[in-house]
Parts: C-alpha cells; sequence; structure tokens
C-alpha cells in the first residue's frame, strides 16, 4: 500500500475475506485500551474501484490523513452485494468491532446501497450514502440506463432492502441531487424509516463527493462520518458555498437562464468572480 500521511498506525488488519469480499481495518491497535478508537467508519467502494488491496481501499488515504479509524469493504464484482457471503462478513466485522465502537457505514453509488444494507446487521450509528442506487434490477427500476452490463453480468437480486431497514433510532443519511432524474428516482424507492434524512445537493450531479471537494467543504463531509457534524449542517455549508463550485453553478445556472429567471445575471456574475469562463461563453448569447 502506498504511503501517506496520517497517524502511525499499525499494518491493516485482514478481518474477512471470501471470494466476494476482503474487510480491512485500518487504525489504532484494537487490543490496546489506551488507543482503541471509540469510532470506526466502514467503507463501501462504488462500482468501479478495483479489487486491489495493494493500493489501498476506496477513502483510506483521505481517512488515514484525518486520524480516522476505518474499514474498507472490497468487492470483487459490481454486483452491488448481491451475494451470500455479504450478511456472513457484516456479522463478522461486528464480531471483531466490539460493542463499544460506534460504527457509521458509508459509501458512494453502489457502495451507498451497500452503506445503506449493512448500517442495521452492524448495529451502526448512522449510515452516510451519496447518490445510492436502490436496485439495478430493470425489473424495478425501469428508468436505470447506466448499469445494464453490470446487471447482465449479474445473478439474481437477492437482498430486500426493506427486510433489513427497521426504525430503531439508527440515522440514514442520503445525499443527492434532486435535479439529478435518476438518482432522485432511486433514492425515492428506499424504505423510510423515521431516521431517513435527505440532505439536497442541488447541481452536483452524481459527483457529491467531488463537489464538496470543489466547493471547499468536504471536512464537514468528514465531521458527519465523525459523528460531529449533521445533515442539516452539511445542507447549511453547501448553501453558503455553492456560488464558488463550477457543477452547481452550471446546472442551476443554465436552468435559469434557459427560463430566463431574474436570477439569472447573478448567476452570470458569480460565474466571472470564480473565472469560469465556460459558462461565460455559454451564457453569453442570452445577454445579446
Amino acid at each position: 500500500m502506498a504511503e501517506t500521511e496520517g497517524p502511525d498506525w499499525p499494518d491493516p488488519v485482514v478481518i474477512h475475506t471470501c471470494p466476494a469480499l476482503r474487510l480491512e481495518y485500518i487504525g489504532p491497535d484494537l487490543n490496546d485500551p489506551e488507543h482503541r478508537p471509540a469510532n470506526v467508519v466502514v467503507a463501501f467502494a462504488p462500482v468501479d474501484f478495483p479489487f486491489d488491496p495493494d493500493s489501498g481501499g476506496w477513502g483510506s488515504r483521505s481517512f488515514r490523513k484525518r486520524g480516522i479509524a476505518h474499514v474498507c469493504v472490497y468487492h470483487s464484482a459490481p454486483d452491488w452485494y448481491q451475494n451470500d457471503g455479504f450478511f456472513k462478513a457484516m456479522s463478522r466485522l461486528r464480531e471483531v468491532l466490539d460493542d463499544d465502537i460506534a460504527l457509521t457505514t458509508y459509501g458512494f453509488s453502489m457502495g451507498g446501497y451497500g452503506a445503506i444494507l449493512a448500517a442495521d446487521p452492524l448495529n451502526a450509528r448512522r449510515a452516510v450514502a451519496v447518490s445510492p442506487q436502490f436496485s439495478v434490477d430493470p425489473a424495478v427500476v425501469p428508468f436505470e440506463r447506466r448499469y445494464k452490463a453490470e446487471w447482465a453480468a449479474m445473478g439474481p437480486w437477492r437482498h430486500d432492502l426493506s427486510a433489513y431497514r427497521k426504525d430503531a433510532g439508527r440515522e440514514v443519511i442520503v445525499l443527492l441531487d434532486p435535479l439529478h432524474r435518476q438518482d432522485r428516482r432511486q433514492e425515492a424507492l428506499f424504505p423510510k424509516p423515521s431516521g431517513h434524512t435527505r440532505c439536497l445537493i442541488h447541481g452536483a450531479g452524481h459527483a457529491g463527493i467531488q463537489t464538496l471537494v470543489e466547493m471547499g467543504i468536504v471536512e464537514v463531509l468528514f465531521d458527519m462520518l465523525r459523528g460531529d457534524a449533521s445533515a442539516k449542517d452539511l445542507r447549511n455549508a453547501y448553501r453558503q458555498h455553492r456560488q464558488t463550485g463550477f457543477r452547481y453553478l452550471r446546472k442551476v445556472g443554465t436552468r435559469l437562464h434557459e427560463h430566463a429567471h431574474p436570477m439569472a445575471p447573478q448567476f452570470m456574475d458569480w460565474a466571472k468572480a470564480r473565472g469560469f469562463r465556460r459558462l461565460i461563453k455559454k451564457w453569453r448569447p442570452y445577454y445579446e
């Protein structure tokens, strides 16, 4: 694994391995009472993340740089965790990380589905899912066109989320762009016990994490994973910094210009202030 800045932790510990999954813990020594972590993030990778432990797990460098103990969940196939080994792996993880450690599950896209699916079996305190899919089965989501090749290579859809999403005081935070048609329709299908919260990030498209980085507010996301920030905190930060984000300005500003909205000139001013020449060129005809 490539070296990265951060605390001097022991080598990763393989918690579970099977043909479908590999789970690695990265953090302080679990057997050292003085340094045993109070919180651990369980990270589920997106569909195209490689099954290559030597390169480090999805998000691992970012977590380690910030001193966040974490478990990387590697998948060997882009199957949305529709395999017989998933719940066995989660059971083994909860067995190793005793109940004195609070867990937050976290993932993006396919990984967002995994984070929600695993939250109840792991008795996680919180799940944070960025742009998750509810399903890629065309019989369930006929509007979903992005993952036809993955679905063709998969077996049957095995896990019914409604059987695992119980109202047990668990918080599930879903970050999504409501202007992104497919992500919006996917999120609408998720079971929504009382702990389900939608954190809207308009204009981010299917690139929510990159948009937070672009706006300079990704640390609020990491605070959320630590349990130190809420969905409201992230939403407020997004609103305060949205005028600095290219994706937000492009998506929302273009819609406003197309509809001759009185706010459209404000978006042009923001684009000029940020030096977004592509947007300036795109919108200039509306002022001619």
